[in-house]
């Protein structure tokens, strides 16, 4: 049902830092590791998925310092969410990645209710964990993350990646569960309007479109997503690339009366 509902580039809210940034270190010049440290090293999972096992290392001691750093415990349940979607390659695995991302959110949410970044950790999570146990758990947890997503949006009317996951709810859900191709693109629409550097939301508004044959409308999008400059998040911008080039060749092949070969690995239809 909700088959890889958000691949990638999830978290624009947080400052990123390239190789390139100055890393803030506690006086003294101690080693002990900061969230710049962090998201330094999480900046480069392109180059070497390593990066993510050390990511999850470096947030993990901040945690043991820190136990109830609620941007710390944000941070590594995203981190979980990419290590499912780039490093898993198990089912089990999977799941135990989703499970700690859905655990380390829901302590975010313990610690301070409103933050809408930790509700929206936790349903991605969630729905990424149904999804990677099976149809049957996907529809037994639909109206839990049907209610997380109306809290993020009740905290935050303009979450970007709120209002994009709320999209792609409308666009993958069949009619008889609520889905809707057009409250879908609305919302889409209203995320990608609110930051078009986000290219997830980009993705799914060109697959929204495509699917209703607004084939012009899509490639627009799409090459967006392409020759973008500014991508919120690098690392991701360089995965979804790949799936925006996928797309290209399937409305192509659409517009040119021909039956469109699915892609292998790829999930966007």
């Amino acid at each position: 049902m909700l088959t890889v509902l958000f691949l990638v580039q999830m978290f624009t809210a947080v400052n990123v830092f390239s190789s390139s940034a100055s890393v803030n270190t506690p006086p003294g010049g101690s080693a002990a590791p900061t969230l710049e440290n962090a998201w330094e090293v999480f900046g480069d999972y392109h180059e070497d998925p390593g990066n993510i096992d050390e990511t999850l290392a470096i947030t993990e001691e901040i945690l043991k310092r820190d136990p109830d750093n609620v941007n710390a415990l944000v941070f590594l349940s995203r981190v979980w969410l990419t290590y499912g979607y780039v490093k898993a390659r198990s089912r089990d695995e999977l799941i135990r990645a989703y499970e700690n991302g859905k655990d380390a959110a829901e302590k975010a949410i313990g610690i301070e209710p409103g933050s809408a970044d930790a509700h929206f950790f936790y349903v991605a999570n969630l729905a990424s964990l149904g999804d990677a146990k099976g149809l049957f758990n996907s529809l037994f947890m639909l109206p839990e993350v049907r209610r997380e997503l109306e809290t993020v949006l009740e905290l935050d009317p303009d979450h970007v990646n709120g209002l994009a996951m709320t999209g792609a709810l409308y666009y993958y859900l069949p009619s008889m569960l609520g889905g809707d191709l057009h409250i879908s693109e609305v919302y889409l629409k209203r995320s990608v309007s609110l930051d078009p550097h986000v290219s997830s939301a980009g993705l799914y508004l060109a697959a929204n479109l495509k699917k209703q044959k607004k084939y012009d409308e899509a490639l627009e999008v799409l090459n967006g997503i392409l020759n973008d400059r500014d991508p919120s998040f690098y690392p991701d911008w360089v995965e979804n690339r790949k799936y925006a080039h996928m797309m290209i060749r399937r409305i192509r092949q659409e517009m040119g009366g021909g039956t469109a070969k699915k892609d292998e690995g790829s999930t966007l239809n």
